[in-house]
């Protein structure tokens, strides 16, 4: 055996330690970009953010987020004091060509965040005395009015800002085919006003119809097209040079300058068109991140970019301040931005959305810092929120919160919680309630005294935290809910954290999908076995058994309610599936102005079957009355009859009949 000596001893682990000293920091950028977590390791002192330091935390934090939801690309601006302190393109703006991301050149949609330029536009005409928040906007609309469906309650700009006009959801008309579908948006709110289905003022229901309209009163207002009021009062001023509401884009704006946008399917990215918008104040601007730096260095700054103001201090002040909550314990609305609360500090921003580019802006009120960033993939909505949260985790840093452990003696407190919820940004009375079908939320109470809450594939479990508010155990944006009730004390909503733009409805149990579905189920189970009828006469004749006479009104009845049964079974079964999964009938619905004549036709059928199925309603009275078979048969009868009304109230549920087009 051969010996070793101290000396190569202690030269070993020297190397060792010399090793072991490079390889830790490697390590821990490694276990950063593998958990997707951008802390950096060096500590920073709360809110600070120097230039260099921000940007070796976006340089970290976009790429690991690109790369864990498969976007081809991201810009980024940030803003401190009112000044661009960092801006940078990461990925591809176009894949193919391998065109990198510019900051200051690549154009992105941004989606909703088009919504801050009407509000301002809004704020402008407040502060010149043009626009009371609080008047009637039919008071300055000049070519339509908003019906008047809750008396002496009208709909006013701060509900139109805040969200809280009352108006169902819709989506038809929102989009079109080709940029010269395109018609005035006058036009389109006009012939698109959706059902009020809540007294403005008592919730909120994102409206991209809202917005539209708001741009509609700056026009009438100020007596200038809302594209060229846009640019001489907003953009031009604060040289905003590379953004643009108009569709097609201006040749200095259009491909190659604007990023391709994706959907990640079948392992890549394909290329995927993005929605040409008809009521674009909501929707359709277009700009860069520096050119979105920009304006929100000028609402930080109270309305002053440079030596440009675009509102004084006292209307930004305004325009920013907290103006609605459905829940006082959450997340509200400003005039036209809205609050997000991280690590006790209050955010106010916007999120923006397209089919396949999605954006948000971030300002801190008591830091005057901000960001704005837009990805080009559908997976950018996932990333912007790990990013947000990652931001706030790093220079806003809190102590993690222990959970409070349940408690099973107030499993019962809770039990008023349990029910069914939706959304309330839906279709109400229109057809596209149907074309909609929005997932529904089922709340249960565990015996531990929990709250789950189950959607279809998914449960979360939500433990108390204090004062009515119940947390989930993932830590997302939208982690705590609570619930509010109305004077009577019944639960009306279910309320998220940080999304004050919609509402959750208690819906009754005839509205929960079981209830509907088993409804349907069962009457087509029912009207099926209409089969039997000729069956039996068909047995009965090839067999040659006596048939016992009947009288004609019997024949009329069973003729009656088969015809209208197997034109439901076809109608259920058949036609509605080929309409909406086979033809191009859905989509000329949503994007013409006129409604397809085949849809119309379609929609007649229930009309045809419910003529019929009154019919089967007297008939069932004259064959108790005049017995025309004997009592199982006429149970049977009555039983199909039942059927008929219960798919009957199907259709009329979901507003599947041509007057509801």
């Amino acid at each position: 055996m051969s010996t070793v000596s101290p000396a190569r001893i202690v030269s070993s682990l020297v190397v060792i330690l010399l090793l072991w000293s490079v390889a830790l920091p490697v390590s821990a950028a490694v276990g950063i970009a593998g958990t997707q977590n951008s802390t950096l390791a060096t500590p920073i002192a709360k809110g600070s953010m120097d230039p260099a330091e921000v940007a070796r935390f976006f340089d970290s934090a976009v790429p690991a987020g690109l790369a864990k939801y498969n976007v081809p690309g991201a810009s980024v601006a940030v803003v401190k004091d009112g000044n661009i302190i960092f801006a940078k393109g990461y990925g591809y703006a176009d894949i193919e060509s391998r065109t990198p991301v510019n900051p200051n050149y690549t154009i992105f949609h941004i989606g909703s965040l088009s919504k801050l330029f009407v509000w301002t536009a809004v704020m402008q005409l407040v502060e010149e005395g043009k626009i009371d928040l609080d008047a009637d906007v039919n008071t300055y609309l000049k070519d339509f009015k908003i019906p008047d469906t809750y008396p002496g309650k009208p709909v006013t700009m701060r509900n139109l800002m805040t969200h809280t006009a009352g108006f169902e959801d819709s989506f038809r008309h929102a989009i079109v085919r080709d940029e010269s579908d395109l018609y005035p948006i006058r036009e389109y709110c006009a012939e698109n006003i959706p059902a009020r289905v809540y007294p403005p003022g008592t919730v909120t229901s994102y409206s991209n119809y809202g917005a539209t309209l708001a741009a509609v009163v700056v026009e009438d207002v100020s007596g200038m097209p809302f594209e060229r009021y846009l640019d001489t009062k907003i953009l031009q001023p604060l040289g905003m040079t590379r953004t643009s509401i108009r569709q097609p884009l201006p040749v200095n704006m259009a491909p190659p300058y604007l990023a391709s946008g994706y959907e990640y399917t079948g392992m890549k990215n394909e290329l995927t068109p993005d929605y040409i918008i008809e009521n674009s104040p909501s929707g359709a601007i277009s700009s860069t991140a520096t050119d979105m730096a920009r304006f929100l260095a000028a609402h930080m700054q109270n309305g002053t970019y440079g030596n440009v103001t675009i509102l004084s201090a006292k209307t930004s002040d305004l325009m920013h301040a907290r103006a609605f909550s459905n829940d006082p314990r959450f997340a509200g609305m400003c005039l036209g931005f809205y609050e997000t609360f991280l690590n006790n500090q209050r955010i106010i921003g916007h999120a923006g959305d397209t089919k396949t580019f999605h954006s948000l802006v971030v300002i801190i009120p008591e830091n005057n810092a901000g960001f704005f960033v837009s990805y080009n993939s559908i997976g950018g909505a996932a990333a912007r929120d790990d990013l947000l949260i990652n931001f706030m985790d790093h220079y806003y840093p809190v102590p993690e919160q222990v959970q409070k452990k349940p408690s099973p003696d107030l499993a019962q407190q809770y039990q008023k919680y349990r029910g069914t919820y939706e959304t309330d940004r839906r279709p109400y009375r229109s057809f596209e309630l149907y074309t909609a079908q929005l997932t529904q939320s089922e709340i249960t109470i565990s015996p531990s005294g929990t709250l789950l809450m189950k959607t279809p594939g998914k449960t979360v479990e939500y433990i108390p935290s204090g004062n009515g508010v119940f947390t989930s155990t993932d830590k997302t944006l939208h982690r705590d809910i609570a619930f509010s009730e109305d004077n009577s004390g019944q639960v009306q909503f279910l309320n998220t954290g940080n999304d004050p733009v919609t509402a959750s409805e208690r819906v009754p149990w005839y509205a929960t999908t079981v209830f509907t579905d088993t409804v349907k189920n069962v009457a087509l189970v029912v009207l099926a076995t209409v089969i039997i009828w000729p069956a039996v006469w068909l047995f009965r004749r090839i067999y040659r058994i006596p048939v016992q006479e009947v009288p004609t009104g019997a024949v009329y009845a069973r003729w009656t309610s088969g015809i209208a049964a197997i034109i439901s079974i076809l109608f259920i079964l058949v036609i509605l599936p080929v309409v909406f999964e086979y033809t191009p009938l859905i989509s000329e619905y949503m994007t013409n102005r006129t409604t397809p004549l085949a849809l119309i036709l379609v929609l007649c059928i229930p009309v045809i079957t419910g003529v019929l199925a009154a019919g089967a309603v007297i008939f069932t009275g004259l064959a108790w009355r005049r017995k025309y078979w004997n009592i199982g048969h006429r149970v049977h009868y009555t039983l199909v009859t039942i059927a008929l009304l219960g798919m009957l109230w199907w259709v009329n549920f979901w507003n599947l009949v041509f007057w509801r087009l």
